[in-house]
């Protein structure tokens, strides 16, 4: 799929994709994050307010930008994936991922038989730029990013199992993580990163790719992009995350507010 290359060419050259989240229901969002130069956007299907044809035209605007999309799912249900997929998502992240059959199901879902259960149907706006259905099938089931969040105590529990399903990648969702063991969104609590170095270690270990989200913090002394790119890639990171689209916003729009506190040289 021609709109993959930047990450096929980011991960052969420098170890990681660097990709941004996108909540707003805006084509335009995707289509400006494309032509910034970022490797793919991550729409959050799931704590946004965009439908499922939202969702499609931000795939397609994405496209246009010369970037690819992969699409945050609020569950696991097969047809929700299946069809995100044959719209022309080129991955899937599934929020909240608890055991190693219900990522194997995921993982189903995504593909084609005789190894998975998603239905076949030979025109899908998926298959634009394959020369054919069979072409679209085999770079499908090949390269498609099947990720899942992991995010709640019972995915700790069973994190290999989940590693061990076909999943194609994990991402460790420190939020939700911190609220599930009892320490209210404190994410840099102990136990906390002990539970994350954990899923960590046994997804690099085990060949699954990890997949991260940073901010981008501002101020003396805050690591720039680069800096914090290059700790996580130390660490075994494929695809990095950098902030969202609505962080972003806010942040330049303080940043203008912040210089009208300075007097006016009139």
């Amino acid at each position: 799929m021609i709109h993959t290359k930047r990450i096929d060419q980011s991960l052969q050259t420098r170890g990681f994709a660097v990709g941004t989240f996108i909540s707003f229901n805006s084509p335009d969002v995707a289509e400006f994050a494309g032509h910034a130069g970022f490797d793919f956007v991550l729409l959050d299907a799931e704590h946004s307010t965009f439908s499922f044809e939202g969702s499609v035209e931000m795939i397609r605007a994405a496209a246009a930008g010369g970037t690819a999309a992969v699409v945050r799912l609020p569950s696991s249900e097969h047809s929700g994936i299946t069809k995100i997929l044959d719209a022309g998502a080129i991955g899937v992240l599934i929020s909240s991922v608890r055991t190693g059959e219900e990522a194997r199901r995921i993982v189903q879902a995504a593909k084609y038989g005789p190894d998975g259960k998603r239905g076949f149907s030979p025109s899908i706006r998926a298959m634009d730029g394959f020369k054919n259905n069979k072409e679209y099938r085999k770079w499908s089931d090949n390269n498609l990013l099947i990720w899942a969040i992991i995010e709640n105590e019972e995915a700790l529990e069973n994190i290999e199992d989940i590693l061990d399903s076909g999943i194609t990648g994990i991402m460790p969702g420190p939020y939700d993580l911190s609220m599930a063991m009892g320490y209210e969104g404190n994410t840099t609590h102990p136990e906390v990163l002990k539970a994350l170095d954990r899923v960590i270690y046994l997804a690099v270990k085990k060949g699954v790719d990890l997949a991260v989200f940073s901010e981008v913090p501002e101020g003396e002394g805050a690591p720039t992009p680069y800096e914090i790119a290059m700790s996580w890639k130390k660490r075994g990171a494929r695809f990095i995350h950098f902030s969202a689209d609505r962080m972003i916003m806010v942040s330049g729009y303080g940043k203008i507010l912040d210089g009208l506190k300075e007097p006016l040289d009139v």
